[in-house]
């Protein structure tokens, strides 16, 4: 089956405000983020129920090198990334928080 991918407003801020923090901390390592992100996203595509649920019904897909995680449901054949949230966030919180 294809799997088709959709990000929440919330989720394209997030990944904006992470790659411009990384890019504040060394040129570079913001394109690098995204480079990570877009590796973890096409893994999403080929095997989404490879990650386990972080909360009832929404996975969670690390990024590697980078500690941030791409929170995501499916629905039928999309997967819905909901969120990119740092490892340091609680993610019982984040249907609340921003």
């Amino acid at each position: 089956m294809a799997f088709r991918l959709k990000f929440s407003t919330r989720a394209l801020r997030e990944t904006g405000e992470a790659q411009e923090w990384y890019e504040l901390q060394s040129p570079g390592l913001g394109e690098e983020f995204i480079t990570a992100m877009e590796l973890q996203l096409k893994r999403l595509e080929q095997a989404p129920l490879l990650y386990a649920e972080a909360i009832p019904n929404v996975r969670r897909a690390l990024l590697p090198r980078f500690p941030y995680g791409l929170f995501y449901v499916m629905r039928g054949n999309l997967i819905y990334v909901l969120a990119v949230l740092h490892d340091a966030r609680n993610p019982n919180r984040w249907p609340k928080s921003r």
